[in-house]
């Protein structure tokens, strides 16, 4: 009874491990805290080409005065400026809401994404709102951009909107008023 006594007493009093224990507690927390860094990161990224080819494509959109452009061709011309995405034709959907900027009304709260079915490729749902407005009409332009993410389980301060396929949704808006036919 007494060799068992001095053992654990033994064992109480070492210090071998004890760094052992304090990585294991350390360890895991740093780890998510660095993968979620380096998920904004690439998030952030992803939202400034977005947000800069919506920029590029309409204000081709305010030169081109007259010209009638539909939703695969601005769609073309934000993914050339949002050179990052992967399938950015087949993940980029655009809403066109023509507003008067004297009564404005809110947009939908919903954006309008595309959803994929899960087995294929194929888009089940369609554009929603896509009008170019009239003569000194304000039109407002929301894009809404699927993708994968690098970490799907690093949610640390992440707030995602993902469809039922696992893709994060990236949301831009732009404005521009339409000039006088």
């Amino acid at each position: 009874m007494k060799q068992l006594l001095n053992k654990i007493l033994r064992f109480r009093r070492a210090e071998s491990g004890n760094v052992t224990v304090e990585f294991a507690l350390v360890f895991p927390v740093f780890i998510m805290i660095l993968v979620s860094s380096i998920e904004m990161g690439v998030i952030t990224i992803r939202q400034t080409l977005l947000e800069r080819g919506l920029d590029i494509a309409m204000r081709e959109v305010r030169i081109g005065t007259g010209a009638q452009y539909d939703h695969d061709t601005i769609r073309d011309l934000i993914c050339d400026g949002a050179v990052i995405f992967d399938d950015c034709s087949k993940n980029l959907r655009l809403e066109m809401i023509p507003n008067d900027p004297r009564s404005y009304s809110e947009l939908p709260a919903t954006v309008d994404c595309v959803e994929q079915s899960s087995a294929a490729d194929d888009i089940i749902n369609p554009v929603r709102q896509f009008d170019m407005g009239s003569s000194n009409e304000l039109v407002i332009v929301r894009a809404c951009m699927l993708y994968d993410p690098i970490f799907p389980t690093s949610q640390l301060a992440l707030q995602r909107t993902t469809d039922h396929n696992g893709k994060s949704a990236l949301v831009a808006v732009s404005a521009f008023t339409q000039e006088p036919r």
